[in-house]
């Protein structure tokens, strides 16, 4: 099969689907690879590495989109529309529970397309996206705590405080919203800067799994709106964790919530990939990382694993590339009829809406 490795074009998205080592994988099985030039770069990739590993480097978006299966990082732009077309598989993050226009332009190009989010495990685990997530709560962690600092020259200064306290000045105070894969590892590398942390989790039974599982000093207590409110007045950093797999995110924070906050508090919210928790959220840009609303600073990146794009291709190649080469020995049926959980993962194909999450999200039958 050809298989073709577009450069990433979504604003400040560093990050390339696959590395050099993954590329001689599937040339090593007869494949063929495509790379457009540069789109490694920025993950310390370059074309020598990849012509090393046998890929055939190409010089435009429209070759690499030319081939039978696509595999990228970030779902399609707009500029990329004009790529898609019936018999396209497109293997990627796609998050279509938040992008209608998109899920129009798949489904009326009658593509196949493969959410890295929506690939689950019978025990549903979510092996693809658990990756990526891991990286994007430590990450809402290094933001979040920068964002609190009050630097000058800002547009938007935050409280001043410091994550773990110093002397007789108390430590940051975090609350995280959701204990899946972002919450556990936000809370981790919250506690580890000697920040008072709490995690609220819906699941009760599971909640009694990340207590036993956690570091001592992260709070694990039972998500309600009471509680939540009772906690954000003191609440330094929020972070966004929560997750229904290829559902929009749930609804969780009202404008009245964030007026509980003190000015200059920050929020990150991860789940801006599915909607957002909040009726506040909307997506920002590394250009433009922070807006305010009532006081509270906002941070909705929705590809924070980009700034570290070494690690997150890396992260990321090691879990894809088992799939990237069942589609490519096998195509796609026999492909989805071996394994259960790349079948989890077909969003759209011919011309249909295949994802019973997606379908309830975007409002049609699947």
């Amino acid at each position: 099969m050809i298989i073709g490795v577009p450069k990433e074009i979504k604003n400040r998205e560093h990050r390339v689907s696959i590395t050099p080592e993954g590329v001689l994988a599937l040339t090593a099985t007869g494949h063929e690879v495509f790379v457009q030039t540069k789109a490694g770069l920025d993950s310390g990739f370059s074309d020598a590495a990849y012509l090393e590993a046998g890929a055939t480097i190409i010089d435009t978006a429209k070759e690499a989109w030319a081939c039978t299966l696509v595999v990228k990082v970030k779902e399609p732009q707009a500029c990329e529309y004009q790529y898609l077309r019936p018999g396209l598989m497109l293997f990627t993050f796609l998050h279509l529970a938040a992008d209608k226009q998109l899920a129009e332009e798949l489904l009326r190009n009658e593509v196949c397309a493969i959410g890295y989010e929506t690939v689950q495990l019978e025990n549903g685990r979510l092996p693809l996206l658990a990756a990526m997530s891991q990286v994007a709560g430590r990450m809402a962690v290094q933001l979040g705590v920068r964002f609190l600092q009050r630097e000058n020259g800002t547009d938007f200064p935050g409280k001043g405080r410091l994550a773990g306290g110093i002397a007789s000045a108390p430590a940051a105070r975090a609350v995280i919203l959701g204990g899946g894969n972002v919450g556990c590892h936000a809370a981790e590398a919250m506690a580890g800067l000697g920040a008072q942390v709490i995690v609220l989790e819906a699941d009760s039974l599971y909640m009694q799994h990340l207590q036993a599982t956690v570091s001592d000093q992260i709070s694990i207590q039972l998500f309600s709106a009471d509680i939540l409110a009772g906690l954000l007045p003191e609440c330094d950093l929020l972070i966004g964790a929560a997750l229904i797999p290829g559902k929009h995110a749930p609804d969780l924070l009202k404008r009245e919530h964030l007026r509980l906050m003190q000015p200059g508090s920050v929020f990150v919210d991860v789940s801006i990939d599915q909607g957002g928790i909040s009726e506040t959220s909307r997506p920002t840009t590394y250009e433009r990382p922070l807006y305010v609303e009532e006081g509270v600073l906002h941070c909705c990146l929705p590809n924070l694993p980009a700034a570290v794009p070494e690690t997150s291709t890396q992260v990321l190649t090691r879990v894809t590339l088992p799939y990237i080469q069942l589609l490519a020995d096998k195509g796609i049926e026999r492909a989805i009829q071996d394994d259960p959980a790349l079948a989890r993962g077909v969003n759209v194909r011919d011309g249909k809406i295949v994802h019973q999450g997606v379908a309830a999200s975007l409002l049609v039958d699947c």
